[in-house]
């Protein structure tokens, strides 16, 4: 299995290690905003972190580590530009896969602003963070500076049964976040089953916040015990893969 959006930064060695026990084989962890991130070199040094602790901690227990690096819009700073020169260089790390998490949470000016220079580098997928306030007038928003920047390999990520309408009529992948507070278990597997064509990745959002380790997990032995084997695996492993591991 391959959970897709992850903060590996901020869990425990044991999540590590009971992830490996469930079969999550691969993990992406994505830059965030694990601190007040008030200067540039506190993010980059955060960067630094995402790639060289926490590919070593998962590689200790089996799990291959992959990285996602940019600027969350919580983390946007007075000197976000020397953040935004800086991140080219550590974007050239085997271990960096994806630009993210990146996105809006207030929509602003500068949000928007650094989303779309993020948006605009060439060859990486771009993991997309929605915010959980007046979501869908974000996810909106979003969608038409993607469009507008003619952005590929996209995920639209914390999607739920309330907004999938609108990320499936962008034509992206979609993120399915099982956590509280965002979707559950049985959101991701009715999601799954009822929208057969979608490009799902079920991830869960490992963080400071209450989440679980084994979420992808769950949602997998969940779809397969209901006969949905074949959709698991897509969702689950497939689509990841096929993402971001090419």
């Amino acid at each position: 299995m391959f959970d897709t959006h992850t903060h590996m930064d901020t869990r425990p060695f044991e999540d590590f290690e009971l992830m490996g026990v469930a079969g999550v084989t691969d993990v992406l962890t994505l830059a965030h905003d694990p601190m007040r991130m008030s200067t540039a070199d506190v993010l980059v040094d955060h960067f630094y972190k995402l790639i060289y602790g926490e590919v070593r901690r998962g590689a200790e227990n089996g799990v291959s580590v992959h990285v996602g690096l940019g600027v969350h819009p919580r983390s946007i700073n007075d000197q976000v530009d020397t953040t935004l020169a800086a991140l080219p260089d550590y974007l050239e790390h085997p271990a960096v896969v994806a630009i993210g998490e990146i996105g809006l949470e207030r929509c602003t000016d500068v949000e928007e602003r650094v989303f779309r220079r993020q948006l605009g580098i060439d060859y990486y997928p771009k993991v997309i963070h929605t915010p959980r306030r007046e979501k869908r007038e974000a996810l909106e928003r979003i969608i038409a500076i993607v469009d507008e920047v003619g952005a590929k390999d996209v995920v639209i990520d914390h999607i739920d049964p309330s907004t999938v309408d609108i990320a499936l009529e962008a034509g992206a992948y979609v993120g399915l976040t099982v956590q509280p507070g965002k979707a559950s278990v049985r959101d991701a597997v009715e999601l799954i089953i009822e929208y057969a064509e979608a490009k799902f990745v079920v991830n869960s959002d490992l963080s400071a916040q209450r989440s679980d380790c084994l979420s992808v997990a769950r949602v997998m032995h969940a779809l397969t015990i209901e006969g949905y084997a074949d959709r698991a695996y897509k969702a689950c492993v497939q689509n990841g893969r096929d993402l971001f591991l090419r």
